[in-house]
């Protein structure tokens, strides 16, 4: 799942400084994990709050698929203008929603390690090992195989994994473009501090909830990231997969929820966390 292809080129820190300063310039609204743009050339995430330089002679390939059921994102897909020599894939998974409850950073490397050893034709080059990505600690494991050489560098935000995966038939090209990431810039977002992630919240400390009408328990699963405000209020609502009627009724439902407020260190702290409609519901 968290294999991908790659190519970057290093971030100007006067440039990603402008781009940054032009986007506080005007009002911000609660981001999703995909809402991603890019401007002059950098490729901003508000909800991650990370931006990068994407390289030159390089455009955005085909756009990814909308967020699965299990909250993974294919947040930017890069080609070479000229000459096919790579590729860019940046994804993010959610962690709330993945089978997996343990997951975390190294945990996701560690199993993608024992799944590409078990290929045939693949050979792990580098083992996974803790690395800087910008000023985000992370994972890095290089592998090969069918011609091409491959890097995935793993980072964790927000309950989330996300992964830039490069890949090139140039080992040397590779390995400079995975330097690149050293310059991955990191910004405060607008809206404020961000949340604190707790994934049992809904469960410990739901006061006042209304089921959403339209959603069965034979409905498919729609995961819904919610961010309740320190005076217990549900300050946004993230429905992650759903019809549109299902969206509406679960936003429409979710926002009439109260929560016990979240205490951190004494001081009311605003909570993201998630829950999940339909089959296979449970609460988080």
């Amino acid at each position: 799942m968290y294999l991908g292809m790659a190519c970057l080129a290093a971030i100007s820190a006067a440039s990603v400084g402008a781009i940054l300063s032009s986007r506080n310039g005007g009002v911000t609204r609660l981001a999703n994990p995909q809402d991603v743009h890019v401007a002059d050339s950098v490729f901003v995430s508000d909800y991650f709050g990370f931006a990068y330089r994407v390289p030159d002679g390089w455009s955005q390939g085909l756009p990814g698929p909308e967020p699965s059921q299990s909250g993974y994102y294919v947040l930017g897909t890069w080609v070479p203008t000229r000459d096919f020599t790579g590729t860019i894939l940046v994804v993010a998974q959610d962690i709330f929603f993945t089978p997996d409850t343990s997951d975390g950073v190294k945990n996701v490397v560690n199993r993608f390690r024992q799944v590409m050893s078990s290929v045939d034709g693949m050979t792990i080059d580098r083992e996974p090992e803790p690395v800087k990505v910008g000023a985000y600690p992370g994972y890095r494991i290089d592998f090969s195989g069918v011609g091409l050489f491959r890097s995935m560098l793993a980072i964790e935000i927000r309950c989330h994994i996300v992964t830039f995966n490069l890949t090139s038939r140039d080992p040397e090209l590779l390995a400079s473009l995975a330097r690149s990431l050293d310059d991955l810039a990191s910004f405060e977002n607008k809206a404020g501090p961000v949340p604190e992630c707790l994934k049992d919240y809904v469960s410990e400390n739901v006061l006042h909830r209304i089921e959403p009408d339209g959603v069965a328990a034979r409905t498919a699963s729609i995961p819904v990231r919610v961010i309740v405000a320190t005076n217990g209020s549900v300050k946004h609502v993230h429905v992650i997969r759903a019809s549109a009627a299902q969206r509406r009724d679960i936003e429409e439902a979710v926002r009439q929820w109260r929560f016990k407020p979240h205490l951190k260190q004494g001081r009311p702290a605003e909570v993201e966390t998630g829950v999940i409609f339909g089959r296979g519901a449970a609460s988080m």
